[in-house]
């Protein structure tokens, strides 16, 4: 069974579209951009079918994995801002139940969400913030070899889901344009599944997998134009 590789064109138009609106951007002095980057947790997912049924209470499992994220706002208010963020979280897959055998399989969300942003502005140079996003995520699988239950699994897949997310944080002021922040986010990303370009002797073309519950810890830097 082989998989083609058929990640989305449109995940690099669009990073160069954010690159090319920034400077835009920098023309009011409520804009601002961030970027972060730190580490993800991914709770253990329901493996719901592997091209064919599969044994009840089938899990996937995660290690712990890397998010990057790059996000754009406007300051509405001293204490609400919209803004659009784009981001990539990333899991190596360390077992599946009844796996025979699993090499080099990597599991990933790329967000693109639209967020409203509350904070609680004050005198000292800690600013906290929540939020929550919804918006949609390619669930991008790329395996290496994946052996359960008489089936052989290897190429690279995506599939665009629902996602939403809630956060919370801190913003550390440097000056009256840079901070720090420090950020906790939970991530939420409808079941994805994944369609085989070739089969041979599988009852289904299709492999499906549950909703995913990403937990991520991470540092931004924070511009303020």
């Amino acid at each position: 069974m082989k998989m083609l590789n058929t990640f989305p064109r449109s995940l690099i138009c669009t990073c160069v579209l954010a690159g090319c609106a920034l400077p835009a951007l920098a023309q009011s002095t409520r804009f601002y951009a961030k970027v972060d980057a730190g580490g993800n947790i991914t709770q253990d997912a329901n493996l719901n079918e592997f091209f064919g049924p599969v044994a009840p209470g089938t899990k996937v499992k995660f290690d712990p994995g890397f998010r990057a994220g790059l996000a754009g706002g406007y300051q509405l208010t001293d204490w609400f801002a919209p803004e659009v963020e784009m981001g990539y979280m990333e899991n190596q897959i360390k077992g599946i139940t009844g796996a025979d055998r699993i090499h080099d399989a990597w599991f990933a969300n790329v967000p693109f969400l639209v967020n409203g942003k509350l904070q609680l502005p004050n005198a000292s140079i800690v600013t906290p913030y929540a939020g929550a996003g919804v918006g949609f995520s390619e669930a991008l699988l790329s395996v290496g070899h994946i052996d359960l239950d008489g089936t052989s699994l290897h190429g690279d897949v995506n599939d665009t889901v629902f996602a939403w997310q809630a956060f919370a944080g801190l913003r550390f002021k440097l000056n009256e344009h840079m901070g720090v922040n420090l950020e906790y986010r939970y991530f939420n990303a409808e079941g994805a599944s994944w369609q085989a370009d070739f089969t041979r002797g599988t009852a289904s073309d299709t492999m499906r997998m549950s909703n995913t519950h990403t937990h991520a810890i991470s540092v931004a830097f924070e511009y303020r134009f």
